[in-house]
């Protein structure tokens, strides 16, 4: 395979998302005793759920992605571990199966859409002016 020609900019993230779902689904149902865990799982539980969700939507900001990224995982991570004690089946391996679950959906449906739609349109970010315009001051009457 020639990796020049692959195109990163379409495979690039699914990749990272399955890699680290894979990981993550690895380190934590297998029990695999490293100080590597903590991390993997950080590195899941904080962006891939919201990374994956963002580009679903086909929000594709390089920089406000990673903020709005961590925001919808950690949001992601709160409501189902809300969900979760409200039902009464608590436990962190569901949670994580449904956090993994979210992921590969989203993966596999941004994959699939990619290859049966045309370019996805890019969010374009424009700048505001430094300083605010002068309100118009109204004719003052003679």
């Amino acid at each position: 395979m020639n990796w020049k020609s692959w195109d990163w900019k379409r495979w690039g993230w699914p990749l990272v998302l399955v890699l680290s779902t894979l990981a993550v689904s690895l380190a934590a149902f297998l029990n695999w005793q490293s100080p590597l865990r903590p991390l993997i799982t950080l590195w899941f539980m904080a962006v891939c759920p919201g990374m994956a969700l963002l580009r679903v939507f086909g929000l594709r900001l390089p920089v406000a992605g990673w903020p709005l990224a961590i925001a919808f995982s950690l949001a992601l991570d709160t409501a189902v571990g809300i969900a979760l004690l409200y039902s009464g089946r608590w436990s962190w391996q569901t949670g994580l199966i449904i956090l993994v679950a979210i992921t590969m959906l989203c993966t596999i449906t941004e994959i699939f859409r990619k290859q049966s739609e045309g370019p996805q349109p890019v969010i374009v970010v424009t700048r505001v002016p430094a300083r605010p315009r002068k309100p118009r001051t109204a004719a003052k009457p003679e």
